[in-house]
């Protein structure tokens, strides 16, 4: 009689399992077809072109990873787009045009303000995620201060090649027989600064909020011109003639402004909203 009760549990115990077992997977079935059916199978792979080493804006952390706010705008636009799907490819900022002309990368996303010679390649989008003012900086161990471009003839400027301060400086000497000296570098952070201060070059042109976060960052003096060069929205840049991409992503974007993401995104990575 004993052995009949075990035998009985047992086979109790074993189809209790097997029915669990059934019903967990079930439900694990229902989640993934949940998550499946939330995603649009017919989705446009696009392909994201942007940086790596300009923080905070975009670059790979400690593991590797893409972070910064140019990049989480594009997740939070990836996030009101069902048709596309967005996937990134990190590589050096001169490359990353070059791969948008080569149809190698779909959307180019690096700070990129507007100048005419890109206007003219590629397409600009009409919704800015970003602005920011280029100013004249010095250190203040030079003893100097650099009001406009003319304060700057004769003296050695960094530029990172193909970037919106070698055109403004580009554009200068063209109208100015060459007269500033643009050192092209990619150098930034640590190593602009101390250009700066050994006379590598004797000023720089950077964003009001690159010099604040240097003097911060290295307890240092950066002397910026009271007016800036030049004020400038950031827009992503797509192929020409691709304006339906550029369409529905000014779209997501005009959304998120109006939503206020735009702007918590702004303060809470780069410290203040720079969006208005």
């Amino acid at each position: 009689m004993k052995k009949m009760i075990q035998a009985r549990f047992k086979k109790q115990f074993i189809f209790t399992g097997i029915a669990s077992a059934f019903l967990l997977a079930a439900c694990g079935s229902a989640e993934a077809t949940d998550e499946e059916a939330t995603a649009n199978p017919d989705a446009e792979t696009i392909i994201v072109g942007t940086g790596n080493a300009y923080q905070p804006f975009v670059y790979l952390d400690e593991n590797e990873d893409l972070q910064g706010y140019d990049i989480e705008v594009l997740r939070a636009v990836d996030e009101k787009l069902d048709q596309y799907d967005f996937e990134y490819e990190s590589m050096d900022f001169k490359n990353i045009l070059t791969s948008l002309s080569a149809d190698k990368v779909q959307l180019a996303a690096h700070n990129y303000a507007y100048n005419d010679e890109r206007g003219a390649k590629y397409l600009y989008g009409e919704e800015a995620y970003n602005n920011y003012a280029h100013h004249i900086v010095a250190d203040e161990s030079t003893g100097q201060v650099y009001q406009s471009l003319d304060d700057l003839k004769g003296k050695k400027v960094f530029a990172s090649p193909a970037s919106e301060v070698a055109n403004i400086l580009e554009t200068y000497n063209a109208e100015n027989d060459d007269a500033i000296e643009i050192v092209y570098s990619e150098v930034n952070g640590e190593l602009l600064v101390s250009g700066l201060q050994n006379g590598t070059a004797d000023a720089a042109i950077l964003t009001k909020f690159d010099v604040d976060k240097y003097n911060e960052q290295f307890d240092i003096n950066l002397q910026a011109s009271d007016e800036a060069l030049k004020t400038a929205g950031i827009y992503y840049v797509f192929q020409q003639g691709d304006e339906e991409l550029q369409t529905a992503v000014d779209g997501a974007i005009k959304e998120l402004r109006e939503e206020g993401t735009l702007s918590d995104l702004s303060i809470e990575i780069l410290g203040a909203d720079y969006t208005e």
